[in-house]
């Protein structure tokens, strides 16, 4: 049921991908009076949300202060979906997997100790004959069984339902050319002519993000890289045994390398990434990109280190049918970026979400949403303000 306008504040969202679609969600359930412009439609492959499943995990290589926001986005993911009818959160656990003493694994595996999150510890060879993973028997391999993945489809159409359910007006379509402070209130420029003024602005375009922020960039400027996503199907009946994998992340000497199982979830097959190589080859997948004019095609050297892994790790899981490519937009820490505006407090800032923010989304609404009305969040880190 729709419910009558709010006399909240006015809060106009640039950015209608995962968060801006989450702080929509979040501000207009306490009474703000949402707009939300995004220059694209609902959901499109331009930004970091495509490719129709994320990891969801509680083990955190990145940083153990990390894990409750995880935990906490975990149980609004299932709140959420218990409340729209539908399955957001697949539990099929988490596998990693790496040499031993590889020092992001070795990370993961301590904040699995430290936040006493359920998880087995396993040998090598003990999970390449469970999960078929050709994984060298001296390796260690940890299973966390409530990790699995999230349904980015359903997932966003619940955010955004709910949101409009609470009277935010989303705009599809709509570009905003120019954020512009200080005065009254902030402004938005629209590229038709159109003025938006608001009491407060949040910023959440993601690899446009940039160019809507200007000085508040410096010196640590916002920096968009190119990543692609590929599907391979097998042939029966190695692809029922591919529908049983738990996700899985890849701690290995070439790289870092993730993937799901074969789930049919978008795309019939079995997805994998690569996350970032050793090979000086691929050293340009570390290049920054203009996602104006980013190359869209996907060539042989990006398929190479997947076909490589593959042959080595998980030779039975067949050949690429199926690649896409999606930005990533990252800070140089390689943490969130949630903090308000320098130059004007009514404008919060939340970029640098891509490669593992997706899982957080409902957590990171209500942290925007608090920082937006409050003044203050705990959920937003002192890692995620810019020092």
């Amino acid at each position: 049921m729709t419910r009558p306008p709010r006399a909240g504040p006015r809060v106009a969202i640039v950015g209608g991908g995962t968060m801006g679609l989450a702080a929509a969600w979040a501000l207009a359930r306490r009474g703000a009076q949402v707009e939300l412009f995004e220059r694209h439609g609902h959901i499109h492959g331009h930004g970091s949300h495509g490719g129709h499943t994320r990891v969801i995990r509680h083990a955190y290589h990145e940083g153990s202060d990390y894990v409750t926001l995880v935990s906490a986005a975990d149980r609004e993911w299932s709140a959420l979906g218990e409340r729209v009818g539908a399955e957001l959160l697949v539990r099929c656990g988490l596998l990693e997997f790496g040499a031993a003493g590889d020092p992001e694994f070795e990370a993961a595996l301590a904040a699995l100790r430290e936040h006493e999150i359920r998880h087995e510890l396993m040998t090598g060879a003990a999970a390449r004959a469970r999960f078929g993973l050709r994984v060298p028997d001296e390796w260690p391999a940890c299973l966390s069984p409530d990790s699995g993945y999230l349904r980015v489809t359903p997932c966003l159409d619940a955010l955004r339902d709910e949101a409009r359910a609470h009277g935010a007006k989303l705009h599809y379509g709509a570009r905003v050319r120019e954020l512009v402070s200080g005065g009254d209130r902030p402004r938005l420029l629209l590229d038709e002519g159109t003025v938006v003024a608001a009491d407060h602005i949040v910023v959440a375009a993601g690899a446009w993000s940039k160019d809507l922020l200007g000085h508040a960039l410096e010196p640590e400027p916002l920096q968009v890289l190119r990543r692609v996503l590929a599907w391979a199907r097998a042939d029966e009946p190695g692809r029922a045994r591919l529908r049983e994998l738990p996700v899985w992340a890849a701690f290995v000497p070439e790289g870092f390398f993730y993937g799901f199982p074969a789930n049919d979830e978008g795309v019939s097959g079995f997805k994998l990434a690569c996350h970032c190589s050793t090979d000086p080859r691929l050293a340009f997948m570390n290049e920054p990109v203009d996602p104006e004019t980013v190359d869209r095609a996907v060539h042989e050297l990006d398929l190479e280190p997947l076909r490589a892994f593959l042959a080595r790790y998980l030779p039975d899981a067949g050949e690429i049918s199926t690649t896409s490519t999606c930005l990533y937009t990252n800070t140089a820490s390689g943490d969130f970026w949630i903090e308000r505006h320098p130059g004007d407090e009514r404008i919060v800032i939340a970029a640098g979400f891509s490669g593992h923010g997706f899982k957080f989304a409902p957590v990171i609404g209500l942290a925007l949403a608090e920082l937006t009305l409050d003044g203050r969040s705990e959920l937003a880190l002192p890692r995620f303000r810019r020092q």
